[in-house]
């Protein structure tokens, strides 16, 4: 696993792609670098979808998969529009989450890394 690699999912409409396309460019401008795989991830980030109930079901999924499979050096991150709807609810369904960016702070990735 490299410290500077990191695995990013993306759930949901065009625009969570398009947040995830920018997220993943801030990151590379900092020198980290996309992994296909998790397990070869320092930083594991899931750009969630809360608008309907499969899309929030599939994100939860997500979201606990990689919680479980995470190793004690990997920060696991959410993000997306399920913070801004879900934030309580999130923290209760998912354990081992590091740190949450909602839609409207995903810009500030490389500051939360």
């Amino acid at each position: 696993m490299n410290a500077k690699a990191f695995y990013l999912v993306s759930l949901g409409c065009a625009k969570n792609t398009v947040d995830s396309e920018s997220m993943s460019a801030m990151l590379q401008e900092e020198g980290f670098f996309p992994v296909e795989k998790p397990s070869q991830a320092s930083l594991l980030i899931v750009n969630t979808c809360g608008f309907i109930q499969p899309a929030r079901e599939e994100s939860i999924q997500v979201l606990n998969e990689l919680a479980g499979k995470k190793k004690k050096n990997q920060l696991l991150i959410a993000a997306g529009c399920l913070i801004d709807r879900y934030r309580t609810n999130l923290a209760e369904q998912v354990s081992g989450l590091d740190a949450i960016l909602s839609t409207r702070r995903w810009m500030d990735i490389v500051d939360v890394v």
